[in-house]
């Protein structure tokens, strides 16, 4: 039995935008650490994969805590640990519950035109 396949074109898209979230979320850490660190942002990018590659291969939901830890590890050098940690609490906030809430509030304002339009 011959297992379906995706075609080559599409299979490089999905490679291609999926390499550009991973540049773009390592560019919303990347801005919000201190310019005075002096990390250029090829270096912080390879330490950026090398913890999101350990959070994927952990199986841990959204590789939390190893995400963090790799982090940790490689970057306490550079930056200390305890603004280490309010700078992943800060990427947290900014690259998964801001949209979150934006999402939230695009669908309260969907379901209350919604039910406008069925009231009326």
């Amino acid at each position: 039995m011959l297992l379906p396949h995706l075609p080559l074109r599409l299979s490089l898209g999905q490679l291609a935008i999926g390499a550009c979230d991973w540049m773009l979320a390592a560019a919303v850490f990347y801005v919000i650490i201190p310019p005075y660190i002096g990390l250029s942002y090829p270096a912080f990018f390879g330490v950026y994969l090398l913890a999101q590659i350990a959070g994927v291969i952990s199986n841990v939901p959204g590789g939390l805590g190893v995400f963090e830890t790799v982090i940790l590890l490689l970057l306490s050098q550079v930056i200390s640990s305890v603004k280490l940690l309010g700078l992943l609490l800060a990427y947290r906030g900014i690259y998964y519950f801001l949209p979150l809430v934006f999402a939230l509030l695009l669908l309260g304002f969907y379901e209350i035109k919604k039910r406008q339009d069925i009231l009326n």
